[in-house]
């Protein structure tokens, strides 16, 4: 195993990693670290990672006889709101990448004995560098939950108080009047006030 070499911090937008010192000989392996800042741009509609803290990334790339395996281990903050509860939420996550990028003479090579749909999702190795923000944002988003929970079994608010249920007692209930009704109620309850102020 060769030796890591530390890359410092880096701006994760435009991000990339050179592999110019990689031998180009199948079987050779470099590692790296890089820890990245956050942009405010990594985040959905419910899930964010916060502008400004550090994205730790490990990465070992190895050549082979068609081209490089890229793979890396990032750790990101992540907030959201629990969409049951609306109760904040903030967790680590671990994202795991393994790419496989194919050098230009691989692709040309499986083009000719499988035609443009059986290299049309492959990875093509530009160079002698390897872009990082694309293969991390592309994992670290498709991560984040679809609908972040506090707990598994959260059992959300009271859809009439809005208290949440966890804090309320098991026999909490609201007497519920059927709306076809209101009136009626409102017109006897009414009734009821004249009659006693006679």
């Amino acid at each position: 195993m060769s030796e890591r070499k530390l890359l410092g911090q880096r701006e994760f937008n435009g991000s990339k990693l050179s592999i110019r010192e990689l031998p180009t000989e199948a079987n050779h392996e470099r590692t790296y670290h890089v820890d990245l800042i956050a942009p405010e741009d990594l985040a959905t509609t419910v899930v964010t990672v916060p502008a400004g803290t550090t994205i730790p990334v490990d990465i070992s790339v190895r050549s082979l006889t068609d081209g490089v395996l890229f793979e890396a281990d990032a750790t990101v903050q992540i907030e959201s709101e629990c969409v049951r509860c609306l109760d904040p939420i903030s967790t680590r996550k671990s994202v795991k990448i393994s790419e496989m990028f194919f050098t230009p003479e691989a692709i040309e090579r499986m083009r000719d004995e499988h035609g443009d749909e059986g290299v049309e999702d492959l990875r093509v190795l530009e160079g002698d560098e390897i872009e990082l923000e694309t293969l991390l944002r592309d994992n670290i988003v498709s991560g984040f939950p679809f609908q972040p929970l506090c707990q598994p079994d959260c059992d959300g608010l009271c859809d009439v108080c809005g208290e949440k249920w966890k804090d309320l007692p098991e026999d909490h209930a609201h007497e519920m009047l059927d709306p076809r009704f209101a009136k009626l109620s409102q017109l006897l309850q009414d009734g009821k006030l004249e009659d006693e102020s006679k």
